[in-house]
């Protein structure tokens, strides 16, 4: 398959806030390009953590529903000064792709994607075109590198019943991604309580995360009473 249409930003150091793309691909992953963008943002003050301006999604899969939620959030007007999207799924279909077109075609102002994929051949070439490309970003360890705590499942664990009641409503009022914070907070379990009862009872609400039907706010109080 041939890839000459996109210039590969090789140096990461070329990207600046100032002269954003409205689309990277990033091949690479996750954790490589939070700690990239937590450095390219924070010259301005754009904070990843608890930013409703920062949409992050790290589910195990990425179908026509997760894009069209994309594209319907994307429409919005960023609370702050623009909007940032990280898209980092195990599986992305070509579905998906497809219905993401339109929205890369037609960006939305002060509107970003990073698009994140271990192997770009993977994406559709009527996609990939509508893309700058980075390459080669630096190996991140999970003890340099945004770890999962910042996006929020850190805070929840340490909060008081009371606190983690709060956190959901305000986690649904901000109309957060439910699917990464709930992969992040498996991720945080394992890693370091090690308390496998606990990340099963993660996993048994993780199924309903991509449901537009769920309430985060009742999954996420269902957790601040079961953890």
């Amino acid at each position: 398959m041939l890839r000459r249409v996109n210039k590969s930003l090789q140096q990461t150091m070329e990207i600046t806030v100032d002269s954003l793309h409205h689309a990277y691909l990033v091949v690479g992953e996750s954790r490589q390009a939070l700690n990239f963008l937590e450095g390219l943002f924070s010259e301005e003050g754009f904070q990843l953590a608890g930013n409703p301006d920062f949409i992050f999604y790290s589910g195990s899969s990425f179908g026509i529903d997760e894009a069209r939620e994309i594209s319907l959030r994307a429409a919005r007007k960023p609370l702050g000064k623009r909007k940032v999207f990280l898209i980092s799924p195990s599986k992305f279909s070509m579905e998906a792709q497809n219905a993401l077109l339109k929205t890369f075609e037609d960006p939305f102002p002060d509107t970003h994607f990073f698009l994140v994929v271990r192997d770009e051949e993977l994406i559709l070439p009527t996609l990939f075109s509508r893309m700058q490309v980075i390459r080669s970003l630096p190996p991140v360890s999970l003890e340099e590198g945004i770890k999962p705590d910042k996006l929020g499942a850190q805070s929840f664990l340490s909060l008081p019943l009371k606190g983690k009641i709060a956190f959901a409503k305000k986690f649904a009022d901000e109309e957060l991604l439910l699917a990464p914070f709930l992969d992040n907070l498996v991720d945080l379990l394992r890693v370091e309580s090690k308390n496998l009862k606990q990340v099963a009872k993660v996993y048994q609400v993780r199924r309903f995360a991509n449901d537009r039907s769920a309430s985060s706010r009742l999954i996420i109080e269902h957790l601040a009473l079961v953890l």
